[in-house]
């Protein structure tokens, strides 16, 4: 087996990006906790069990975390594969359903969502594309690991984690488990568990921890499978703090044959220290001020403040304690000065204040007509307009997710060309009516040949050749059809604009077309509705092929109505002249 990197560069590697990374994944870390509701430090819930007052988190993170998840599960998107040249349009037909069909039996919708989560939240996320032997057949797998199981060089700047180094993935495992994959009966528990201690945080600590509800006895230890680049190609090692227990160059393949690391990250933002963090770092403050104006206003308002001479109450303690309780009685002392102190102003300023911080952090993300919240008195190009407003705010973080889309789109068609190299049907199910099985890799033989052949040439090629219907040349293969090693296509994603609601102004703007339409070009205003209506993008494509198949169909039956017809006419003239002739013909 060929050697790459020695154990102490890799774990100084894994070090460096732990090190680096410490302040990053504290704050994306509190980013997580927030969402979760847990939003107040130790010392403030301390202090407001202190005053006896209720601990309130008005939590407005969650909803506009759940409104961006919500709006990718409406923008998911599919595979699709364009031929390079005109000849090759069957094979990338069938690659694009190839690709959906993989997207579609490693559910990686779900896998999608469940990284979308990590770049609002945390900032990055990623999966990693690999196969696996099932059986008889190799089958391509995607593996999702939540952002805290990863890492990275810390000197990566891009946001898809192009320009690293190293790429890699922290797994806990138990030590008899380690032991029975890998051979490890001559390495001592103590030493496995002892080198998976962490050196500056507990991110990439075994999880749950301090649980006093888990059994000690239970051994776990650390294992980091670390892609890197080394002499031009990548390779990868999976090791323990002591001992490298696997290695190699890897196995996976790009378009032109090179080496590739089948982990795909990606990021949402990036500062200029290629710290990562989300979309919730920006809500932080907002909450912040929510809660604190809540519990300030809240505190304010049960409470007084009182302006006295001295000597005007007996007992300044017994004063409060009478002034806290709904039918207290204060005595005071004549002749001295006693006033209590409104609050009204400071209530109504903290007030006013949080109702500015709730309206902040509710334009963030989206705004209250993309929400649903239009209004009675809002025009239909009012809302629209607003909706594209938001639409642009929102649209880089979902172009982050497009580029992680597209990247593990392209592993998927590198994973099937380098794995499918058997012949294969899979079942497309794209049409619910109508399902379909596509060959990959599929034998051609003389009989299939036949089969495609218009009638008389294959009656003609049968006599040529003296085939008969049993014969067994009939199962000669003559090729193979959708072979993958020979597709080439580039692989893009079939999805819906970006800005929805310019989509639905134009379906509104032809439909109002529709009934001047001139006949000639109803079929081009036909289309033209179908695509800008907000359809699934396979739905566009058959209602447009059913349009023109039936389109088509008319065309053929007025051509032939009207040779029907012109044959008719030449007949009843020639009838005529007949029946014009005959009389003639009988006097003569």
């Amino acid at each position: 087996m060929p050697k790459g990197l020695e154990l102490d560069k890799l774990k100084q590697w894994f070090s460096d990006s732990e090190s680096a990374s410490f302040d990053s994944r504290a704050l994306s870390e509190k980013d997580r906790d927030y969402l979760d509701g847990n939003q107040l430090t130790s010392e403030e819930i301390a202090e407001l069990k202190s005053r006896g007052q209720p601990i309130v988190v008005m939590n407005r993170i969650r909803s506009k975390v759940n409104w961006m998840r919500g709006l990718e599960m409406q923008r998911r998107t599919d595979p699709k594969g364009f031929a390079r040249q005109g000849t090759d349009q069957q094979g990338a037909d069938a690659m694009t359903d190839a690709m959906r069909f993989v997207v579609d039996n490693t559910k990686f919708t779900g896998i999608r969502s469940k990284v979308w989560d990590n770049m609002l939240i945390e900032g990055f996320g990623g999966a990693e594309v690999v196969h696996v032997q099932k059986r008889e057949r190799v089958e391509v797998a995607i593996n999702h690991y939540h952002w805290d199981r990863l890492f990275a060089d810390p000197h990566s700047r891009e946001m898809d984690f192009s320009d690293a180094r190293y790429k890699g993935i922290v797994v806990w495992n138990d030590v008899e488990e380690l032991r029975h994959e890998f051979g490890l009966d001559a390495v001592g528990e103590d030493e496995l568990v002892a080198t998976s201690e962490s050196l500056t945080s507990d991110t990439f600590d075994d999880k749950p921890r301090d649980n006093v509800f888990l059994s000690r006895d239970r051994k776990r230890a650390r294992l980091i499978l670390m892609y890197y680049r080394h002499k031009g190609d990548w390779w990868w090692a999976r090791f323990t703090g002591s001992k490298i227990l696997k290695e190699g160059k890897s196995q996976y393949l790009g378009e032109s044959g090179e080496t590739i690391c089948p982990l795909v990250m990606q990021s949402l933002y990036v500062d200029r220290n290629n710290n990562r963090y989300g979309m919730v770092r920006d809500f932080i403050s907002p909450q912040d001020e929510i809660n604190k104006r809540r519990s300030k206003a809240l505190w304010q308002s049960i409470v007084n403040q009182t302006l006295g001479d001295k000597g005007a109450v007996d007992s300044v303690d017994k004063l409060k304690k009478e002034m806290a309780r709904a039918d207290g009685h204060i005595e005071l002392s004549p002749d001295k000065r006693f006033e209590i102190i409104p609050a009204g102003d400071r209530v109504s300023a903290h007030l006013a204040l949080l109702q500015e911080a709730k309206s902040e952090i509710d334009g963030m993300a989206s705004n209250a007509v993309l929400e649903g919240e239009a209004g009675e008195s809002s025009s239909g190009r009012a809302v629209l307009a607003r909706q594209q407003g938001g639409l642009v705010e929102i649209a880089p973080p979902f172009d982050a997710l497009g580029n992680f889309n597209l990247n593990i789109y392209t592993h998927i068609w590198w994973m099937i060309k380098q794995t499918w190299t058997e012949e294969r049907w899979i079942r497309v199910t794209d049409d619910e009516r109508n399902t379909r099985f596509v060959g990959i890799n599929r034998p051609f033989t003389v009989r299939d040949q036949l089969k495609e052949l218009p009638e008389e040439q294959a009656l003609q090629f049968a006599r040529q050749e003296e085939l008969r219907p049993d014969d067994p040349r009939l199962s000669e293969v003559v090729g193979t059809r959708n072979k993958v090693e020979e597709i080439n296509i580039d692989v893009t994603i079939e999805d819906v604009p970006d800005t929805m609601t310019v989509r639905g102004e134009t379906f509104d703007a032809l439909v109002a077309l529709a009934p001047t339409t001139p006949p000639n070009v109803q079929l081009t205003l036909y289309e033209l509705l179908i695509e800008s209506a907000p359809l699934r993008a396979d739905v566009r494509d058959r209602l447009i092929k059913g349009m023109r198949d039936s389109q088509q169909q008319s065309a053929q039956l007025d051509q032939a109505e009207r040779e029907a017809t012109v044959i008719k006419s030449v007949a009843e003239s020639v009838i005529a002249e007949k029946e014009a002739k005959a009389p003639l013909d009988q006097a003569s």
